[in-house]
């Protein structure tokens, strides 16, 4: 899978949802990846690991509000950025201050559905290895 077709994919979720039905929201995703083989899912899953790395660092926690002051809400704030969708995520690339301010802009739930589509494929969670870790402070040089 290529850096399109991960943001194609994203396109699916119900932006206008995120807020009142998360796993609605987030529903027409899971089924889109349902449809893909194991190993497509599994790059998808890298692919978001790769999005929330790369806003993992001290100049977005600094502009993210409350959900800043704690690693948890702070990845939680993160996704809800990459939820947004591409352009949106790029707008926070370039311009930090854009960053989610409040618990409830968060989308935790984005976390899982990579699992999620893995079980409905294969009858078994997923359990991706991925190439950068997503948890927040795992880019050191963006927390220097």
């Amino acid at each position: 899978m290529n850096e399109d077709a991960f943001w194609k994919l994203l396109d699916h979720v119900v932006r206008e949802s995120l807020a009142d039905d998360v796993d609605a929201a987030l529903e027409p995703l899971i089924a889109q990846l349902s449809r893909l083989v194991p190993a497509e899912v599994a790059s998808f899953e890298d692919h978001l690991a790769q999005r929330l790395y790369a806003l993992d660092g001290r100049r977005y926690a600094e502009q993210a509000g409350e959900s800043g002051d704690s690693d948890d809400g702070f990845l939680y704030a993160r996704c809800f950025v990459v939820a947004q969708g591409k352009a949106h995520y790029r707008g926070v690339v370039a311009n930090p201050a854009l960053m989610p301010k409040s618990i409830d802009e968060w989308c935790e739930a984005l976390l899982g559905v990579a699992s999620t589509a893995h079980e409905r494929l294969t009858g078994v969670p997923g359990d991706f290895d991925t190439s950068v870790s997503y948890e927040t402070g795992s880019n050191r040089p963006q927390w220097e």
